[in-house]
């Protein structure tokens, strides 16, 4: 082998590993976040996994309600079937009133 032969194998062996060291560390860097207009908090992800099962969790986010409001929401939601217990309900009653809180008067 001549000397341009090895430089161009030493080249193309190190193009390899650094490719294979970035696709590595992309693995593991953590998942993006898939709601990213629901803000982090108490209830969020029960919000999300009970929520979603007939909407989309975002929907929440274009409403501005007061307790009152969510809690009724809820509610309603309970009654046409949304899958959680009455704990799970008023985390995400609380969940919603924290995130989403109504307008200031």
């Amino acid at each position: 082998m001549n000397a341009l032969t090895i430089v161009s194998l030493v080249s193309f062996v190190v193009s390899v590993l650094t490719a294979g060291l970035i696709a590595a560390a992309q693995a593991r860097q953590a998942p993006s976040d898939e709601h990213p207009t629901l803000p982090a908090g108490p209830g969020r992800e029960v919000m999300i996994r009970v929520c979603s099962q007939c909407h989309e969790p975002e929907n929440a986010a274009a409403q501005e309600l007061d307790e009152k409001g969510w809690k009724s929401l809820v509610d309603d939601m309970a009654s046409k079937g949304a899958d959680a217990t009455d704990a799970e309900f008023e985390e995400i009653v609380r969940y919603l009133v924290n995130a989403f809180p109504p307008p200031p008067k």
